[in-house]
């Protein structure tokens, strides 16, 4: 929202309505609210009374005023004396929280799936209250008649963003928030994909997934999934961060961010915004794509089912050694796409990819493209069905090659390692407002963006006292605060370490991504709120080159794996190369939260010390654990810590020791190797000494 650039005074009245016009619909509903929050500087209960009639769905009010009559409910309970257990319970009364005022019973179970400790009703309150006050940066602008122009701004801005409102999933329903998604994407036939080959863990971590969230948020997502319905990107879906529905900047996926929830949904992928939301690209830039950006703004089935099952191992994996969840997104639903939107209306794939009107001046590049795909699609070795002539028959076979599915997950996060750095750098309101959202912006705009992504990554933020002379002059000074920057500390050393512990265990078992599981545009942060206060953590999403071995797996092949495990480790931390280390995902970090130095060198040390905890642990769980005998091939198992042996052995300098290596062969004989392969994994090791050497305390 850009907002004149005023000073601090009050705001006359007609410059008030004016603003008001600007952003709602019903501004003279939006006035009488405002006049009333203004007017009554203390906590009262006929004022609430008022705000709850416009803010509940009986009242009739638009969703709009009903947001800012949330956020004023809010406000009002902020001013509540904590002790005052009757008017809280009048509240918890209204927010169907309690079954009455007057009743002893305890708050609803259903608070602790949404982060509370506790019902009993004392201690509820106080967690209660220091939810709401996450934004007391907003509220303790609001100074009655006294309240500055840029003051109410930032109010009307902060009650735009549903996510933000925590009183919102108590007054706004899931069904109406489903239909409110809906009104802001556009929505085509899919069919449900069953695998039948999909292993039983892949269902059974879906259904964790989905036991996992809050019942408001699951009754949400399971208005979204239950259909088969593809959903698409509109025209006029927003690009604003927080918002209800978002399309992120430079993605292809849509995220959903409910009311009054830290939880998002993604549907993966949404198409592009332009009249055509698929399109066929086999090169860009006189290079040619990877064989599943082809289907450009679409996800391919095969791709997807492959996703769910190896980021569900991982998951599951995970559990099982350190009885926590991964820092991972869940699989919760998949679906075939039959139909896709055109200008005019739905129409069937083979009709979407096949008439020209469809396509107009695009048709005959994206028909060379579909051609060039369809050849390299048959000389890699997929060959889906036998030649078919004409300009249908080549469709079809494009559509048996890529099969385009979209999926929808569960705890993702838009606020990826980069575009997070880069929107705090000196370049980020340009780059967001002007590059991105192609909107003009002003001081007081830049400054909420700074506060909304200081929020995020930080869980609690407290504005600098100091006026904004320039963003990164703020963001300094936002990051120099002293609570600001003591929490910053925390949450970045807690964040290596979740790093730290995912790779570990992805190492123990012989995984990796190449990669694409740590690159920071795959990563992203979330504020949550968990055991009574707001924390952050690390999401990784993306795993569409994630190798777990399974079942069939008999041996380590260490020969491709640790080249691939060595990208894994560019991506995380690039010691290999330091001047890579800045587009790293600790790189990305560092330039987020901007440690100093004994907290890098405390957070290195952190790191690797759950890289070497979670290692050993994956290990203890492989070879003691029954139920990895399920995920696993017992002799993959039994030999797990052959690579070890040999791995210590060489870094102790035994490899030209005779005797040593006579008992190594006669080790692996006795466990069925074949006969050359000491001189093969002996080859390997010489070969990727350097990576090895870097990880030796792993194998003390």
């Amino acid at each position: 929202m850009n907002s004149p650039g005023r000073s601090q005074r009050a705001l006359p009245e007609n410059h008030f309505l004016d603003l008001l016009k600007n952003e709602f619909d019903d501004a003279r509903a939006a006035h009488q609210l405002f006049a009333g929050l203004l007017q009554h500087e203390s906590y009262d209960r006929g004022f609430c009374l008022r705000l709850f009639e416009v803010a509940k769905p009986a009242g009739g009010a638009p969703w709009e005023i009903r947001r800012l009559a949330i956020l004023m409910l809010e406000h009002q309970i902020l001013k509540l004396d904590p002790a005052d257990s009757k008017e809280f319970d009048f509240l918890f009364t209204q927010l169907n929280l309690k079954q009455s005022p007057r009743s002893k019973s305890q708050i609803a179970g259903s608070v602790l799936k949404e982060g509370y400790t506790t019902t009993e009703v004392r201690g509820f309150t106080s967690e209660f209250r220091r939810k709401l006050e996450r934004y007391r940066r907003v509220h303790e602008q609001i100074r009655g008649p006294r309240t500055p122009w840029n003051a109410v701004c930032d109010f009307i801005q902060l009650a735009r963003h549903d996510c933000k409102l925590s009183l919102a999933r108590y007054l706004f329903t899931p069904d109406e928030v489903v239909q409110r998604i809906l009104d802001q994407l556009k929505v085509s036939r899919g069919v449900k994909d069953l695998d039948t080959l999909e292993p039983a863990f892949a269902a059974d971590e879906v259904r964790h997934a989905v036991d996992l969230l809050p019942d408001y948020e699951a009754r949400i997502l399971a208005g979204l999934s239950q259909s088969s319905n593809i959903y698409w990107v509109a025209e006029g879906t927003s690009s604003e961060i927080n918002s209800l529905v978002e399309y992120p900047l430079t993605t292809v996926v849509v995220v959903v961010k409910p009311p009054g929830s830290e939880f998002e949904f993604e549907f993966k992928r949404a198409g592009r915004k332009h009249p055509n939301p698929l399109h066929i690209v086999f090169a860009r830039d006189g290079y040619t794509v990877p064989p599943s950006h082809r289907l450009d703004g679409g996800g391919m089935q095969w791709l997807l089912r492959y996703e769910a099952k190896t980021a569900s191992k991982l998951a599951l994996v995970y559990r099982l050694v350190h009885g926590d969840d991964a820092p991972m997104a869940g699989y919760v639903a998949r679906s075939s796409v039959s139909s896709v939107p055109t200008k005019r209306e739905n129409a069937q794939l083979l009709t979407y990819f096949t008439e020209p009107q469809i396509f107009d001046k695009d048709f005959r590049r994206m028909r060379v493209a579909m051609g060039e795909a369809v050849e390299a699609f048959s000389e890699e070795g997929d060959a889906i069905l036998p030649h078919l002539r004409g300009e249908l028959g080549l469709t079809a076979r494009f559509i048996g090659h890529v099969a385009p599915a979209q999926a929808i997950l569960a705890g993702t996060s838009s606020f990826r390692l980069d575009k997070v750095a880069l929107y705090l750098s000196s370049d980020g309101p340009k780059s967001y407002f002007t590059k991105g959202l192609a909107v003009p912006y002003t001081k007081p705009d830049a400054k909420r963006l700074a506060c909304d992504l200081l929020e995020e990554v930080l869980g609690v933020y407290r504005p600098p006292e100091v006026s904004h002379q320039s963003y990164q002059n703020y963001v300094d000074a936002a990051l120099s605060a002293a609570s600001n920057r003591a929490r910053a500390d925390r949450v970045y050393l807690s964040l290596v370490l979740q790093i730290g512990k995912l790779w570990g265990t992805l190492l123990a078992a012989r995984g990796y991504s190449r990669g694409e599981s740590f690159v920071a545009r795959n990563v992203g942060l979330k504020s949550f709120w968990s055991g009574g206060e707001w924390k952050v953590k690390i999401i990784f999403m993306d795993h569409d080159a994630l190798v777990v071995p399974g079942p069939q797996t008999i041996n380590f092949h260490a020969h491709g794996t640790l080249p691939s495990m060595a990208v894994d480790e560019r991506y995380i931390w690039g010691k290999s190369n330091p001047k890579r280390f800045a587009t790293s995902e600790v790189g990305y970090l560092q330039s987020i939260y901007r440690p100093a130095r004994r907290v890098c060198v405390e957070g290195e040390a952190l790191a690797l010390r759950a890289l070497k905890d979670a290692y050993r642990k994956t290990q203890n769980e492989m070879l003691t654990n029954p139920r990895m005998e399920k995920l696993f091939n017992q002799v993959f198992i039994k030999r797990l810590l052959d690579w070890d042996t040999l791995v210590s052995g060489y870094l102790q300098k035994n490899s030209s020791n005779p005797a040593w290596k006579k008992k190594m062969r006669r080790m692996m004989a006795a466990k069925g190797y074949k006969r050359r392969a000491f001189d093969a994994y002996m080859e390997i090791i010489e070969r990727n000494q350097d990576f090895i050497k870097r990880y030796a305390f792993l194998f003390d």
